[in-house]
């Protein structure tokens, strides 16, 4: 049997969607989301297994952002101040 590492990770999320997608067991998929069911499983199913909490936070609190989108100064200022501990 195989051995599985649970985890004590817990994943941040500002969307909607993709909270909904991770943790509804059985599978319940959108006209959009029938089209990549196979990750979605898959993802769900190591969410399970390995004990991972996801958690809903406010877009403003999501430090990822800062990585992947291009923000105003005030937003940068913000989430750089969080990120570093300020």
């Amino acid at each position: 049997e195989e051995q599985l590492a649970q985890m004590n990770i817990s994943i941040h999320e500002d969307n909607a969607g993709a909270l909904l997608l991770a943790s509804t067991l059985p599978p319940q998929f959108t006209p959009r989301s029938k089209w990549y069911h196979i990750e979605t499983i898959w993802f769900r199913e190591e969410i399970v297994k390995r004990g991972i909490l996801l958690k809903k936070i406010c877009t403003t609190e999501q430090l990822g952002d800062i990585f992947t989108k291009g923000l105003s100064k005030v937003v940068f200022q913000n989430l750089r101040k969080k990120l570093m501990g300020w």
